[in-house]
């Protein structure tokens, strides 16, 4: 009896304490997932989400993940997908409160036309992603907040590695960079295929060769490359007209020649049919076709005469555009190492030439290219500055926001963020 006694004040307690940390977890407060120390700043419940289909859209991303198959059914490294993804999400909530606080310290902000510039950014971004978010838990102010955070943390590393920061790379050191990544050049493509891409061989090889070392003696005289180029790309122009024009002249010439033919079927039809009652008849047939002939031949007289006059005015044409070509516009690029849109053994030939230096290239699948280096001019320092910086210090910043992050302490509120998941997002 008294062991029984006992067993019912221990029950009576464990279900006391299981009904006061019931209580306890549904008074909590799950709106907020991480905090600093200070409290100064907070992920709200609502970012945490965000940051969740950031990490599970960057787990897809990752090498070896079937895109074909749910995420989580996956492995990404030696972890499975879904615990890579807490990971990640863990990692970009202390990221974004790290960055939230050193932007302060440093007394950052945004000016009017900056933040404009965001506020614009992210309306545009938000009109075409919002709903998938909101779907999932996160509203228009938690994505701001966060998109935000992203443009804080460039002006962080701009202010960090720019002009008089703290790790400053100088602009000798930009410059020389510039230079050996980056090759300023001018090209223009001479195609050597056929109608089926095929590349040309033999004669008609020649004759294209031949061309091209006709606009590399031009570059020899002394003639400037845009201009060369231009006048290149209009003679091409027209030709393709020509053949196009001559293409729809020769479809109508069938046309018209199917319709006299079947004329000339009916009428003799006709003739057999009078032939055998009225004689006369027959005569006057005759006599109509000879006047049908007449006119057909006066038709294709005329015919010819406004296809020479249409061919004088074509290289009248050709010779006009030729002579007027303006050269004031700049068609050149830069290019990289990384450069795709060109043959990977052309770019290493640009990459290698010097200034100045010009020729042609047979890439042997039916196009040749014209080329030529030219000076890196300050027009394109400029374009490239930042990418080059970012290329060059990124990785050493992202180690500089994990030695921030190491350094501080956060709060971490495990109700919300059991509750917001991850996990919920398949």
């Amino acid at each position: 009896m008294k062991r029984l006694k006992r067993q019912m004040k221990m029950t009576a307690a464990v279900t006391a304490l299981m009904v006061s940390l019931s209580l306890a977890s549904c008074n909590q407060d799950t709106t907020w997932t991480y905090r600093t120390e200070d409290g100064a700043y907070e992920v709200t419940s609502g970012m945490y989400v965000g940051m969740s289909i950031s990490a599970y859209n960057s787990g897809y991303s990752q090498t070896d993940v079937d895109t074909s198959q749910p995420l989580y059914d996956q492995q990404i490294g030696s972890v499975d997908a879904l615990t890579w993804v807490q990971q990640e999400v863990d990692n970009l909530a202390k990221k974004y409160l790290a960055v939230e606080t050193k932007f302060e310290e440093y007394g950052l902000s945004f000016t009017e036309e900056e933040q404009s510039y965001i506020d614009s950014y992210i309306e545009y971004y938000w009109n075409y992603l919002g709903s998938s978010y909101e779907d999932e838990g996160c509203g228009q102010e938690s994505y701001t907040k966060l998109m935000t955070n992203s443009f804080k943390e460039s002006q962080l590393f701009y202010h960090i590695y720019g002009e008089g920061g703290e790790r400053e790379v100088t602009e000798e050191e930009l410059r020389d960079l510039f230079n050996q990544q980056y090759a300023h050049v001018n090209i223009f493509d001479v195609d050597c295929s056929d109608d089926e891409g095929n590349p040309l061989e033999g004669h008609e090889l020649e004759i294209v060769e031949e061309r091209v070392a006709n606009l590399i003696e031009r570059l020899d005289n002394g003639e400037d490359f845009e201009t060369v180029k231009a006048d290149y790309e209009a003679e091409v122009e027209a030709e393709q007209a020509a053949e196009e024009e001559s293409a729809s002249s020769d479809i109508s010439s069938d046309e018209t020649s199917s319709e006299e033919s079947s004329a000339a079927e009916s009428s003799a039809s006709s003739e057999e049919s009078s032939a055998v009652s009225e004689d006369t008849s027959s005569s006057a047939s005759s006599e109509t076709s000879e006047v049908s002939e007449d006119a057909s031949s006066a038709e294709s007289s005329s015919a010819s005469e406004e296809t020479a006059s249409s061919e004088t005015s074509e290289e009248s044409s050709s010779s006009d555009t030729s002579s007027d070509t303006e050269t004031d516009t700049d068609t050149s690029v830069y290019i990289n190492t990384d450069t795709t849109s060109y043959p990977e053994e052309l770019v290493t030939l640009l990459m290698d030439a010097s200034a100045g230096e010009y020729g042609s290239w047979n890439d042997e699948d039916g196009t040749i290219y014209v080329w030529v280096r030219l000076e890196n001019d300050d027009t394109g320092f400029e374009t490239y500055r930042d990418t080059i910086l970012q290329n060059e210090k990124w990785e050493e910043y992202t180690q500089l926001e994990q030695d921030w992050i190491n350094g501080m302490t956060f709060v971490q509120n495990d109700a919300a963020i059991r509750k917001h998941n991850p996990k919920n997002l398949e």
